[in-house]
């Protein structure tokens, strides 16, 4: 029974989020050393602010995957999970537990490692606030899943809204916002936060340009997922689609301002911390050139069965690659033209294929 259930939820959660993992590994491991890693764990059990903060986070994560749980157990092909609820109590319990001890994996190993540093410097009273804090995340989760699995169809109060019919273009943008917030929080936060913590290095140091290039690639690896999301939806609530009389090039235009709206904060951001050493319209050229960037990672997964190890790999493989072309003084030029090319390129022959 175990088994199944990890095909049903956690296999499917970590698959989804493949492109946010990644980007947090690379960030977390990728930029700080092992050594500064226990530096920030060492000033987390030295500071109940600081404690806090992890635990905020740490919560946030607990509803990603209880949202999750709720959105398959709601799930058409997944309705017969109701009789799911016949199980006894006690070992209906264990599973949920054991569920959301998979899904809760990555914060456990990494409270793990914080219990460990905590004995090694006897802060007794942060270790036992971490243990009782996971286990309260985990009992969290549990109940969570457990109600939603009696109450399917809870009964809700329902206000008066004012319907507004939404072109074909904003369908995705609007149920990513309204159904999936989480995941829209954070891809957009990390890489709001990225590019604004990248341009404020400016009067620390002397920086080129590249320094702004490498942050523009993590923030659009950052939105990797994205395309899946799309792919996702449109298999979901867009069957239609397919058949509809629209060339190759009218897809790829709706795509492109569907992309150009989720893309268009970063802009906002780049024009608001902008560095003096940076020109305007380089900055113009830059927001340019991670549009097309997440336009052809759309492209390549269009229509195609990814495999989430192999995408993944890529991910990685792109952001090695990239990261060796921008210390070799590729320009900001030659990616403006390889995004929006390789866009249009591999969008044309996907569609003809």
């Amino acid at each position: 029974m175990l088994t199944f259930l990890n095909r049903i939820f956690i296999s499917p959660f970590y698959a989804k989020n493949a492109g946010t993992f990644l980007v947090i590994l690379l960030l977390a491991f990728g930029f700080l050393s092992a050594t500064e890693h226990k530096a920030l764990i060492t000033a987390a059990l030295g500071s109940p602010f600081f404690l806090a903060i992890v635990f905020v986070l740490w919560t946030l994560y607990l509803l990603k995957t209880i949202a999750f749980i709720w959105q398959e157990l709601t799930a058409p092909e997944h309705l017969f999970l109701q009789t799911f609820w016949l199980i006894p109590t006690s070992k209906r319990w264990a599973l949920w537990l054991a569920i959301q001890t998979g899904l809760l994996l990555p914060i456990i190993a990494y409270a793990g490692w914080m219990i460990q540093l905590g004995i090694h410097f006897q802060r007794w009273d942060s270790l036992s606030a971490i243990v009782l804090v996971i286990l309260i995340l985990l009992i969290m989760g549990a109940t969570a899943a457990d109600y939603r699995l009696r109450h399917p169809n809870p009964d809700s109060l329902r206000l008066p809204h004012l319907t507004v019919q939404l072109p074909y273009e904003l369908f995705f943008p609007a149920y990513w916002l309204r159904h999936e917030p989480l995941s829209f929080v954070l891809t957009k936060s990390f890489s709001g936060l990225l590019l604004a913590g990248v341009c404020r290095l400016y009067p620390t140091d002397d920086y080129d340009q590249r320094l702004l290039l490498i942050g523009l690639l993590l923030a659009v690896l950052g939105h990797s997922q994205v395309g899946g999301q799309i792919s996702e939806f449109e298999k979901k609530y867009l069957l239609f689609l397919e058949n509809l009389p629209l060339s190759w090039l009218q897809r790829f235009a709706r795509y492109a301002f569907t992309y150009g709206l989720i893309w268009f904060p970063e802009l906002l951001i780049l024009l608001r911390n902008c560095p003096s050493e940076i020109r305007f319209d380089y900055v113009i050229w830059l927001w340019l050139t991670g549009w097309g960037c997440i336009l052809l990672m759309h492209s390549l997964s269009y229509g195609r069965t990814i495999i989430p190890e192999r995408w993944l790999s890529g991910v990685l493989a792109t952001f090695i690659g990239g990261l060796l072309a921008i210390m070799f003084g590729v320009p900001v030029g030659a990616w403006l033209v390889l995004g929006w090319l390789g866009a249009i390129g591999f969008w044309y022959r996907s569609v003809l294929t």
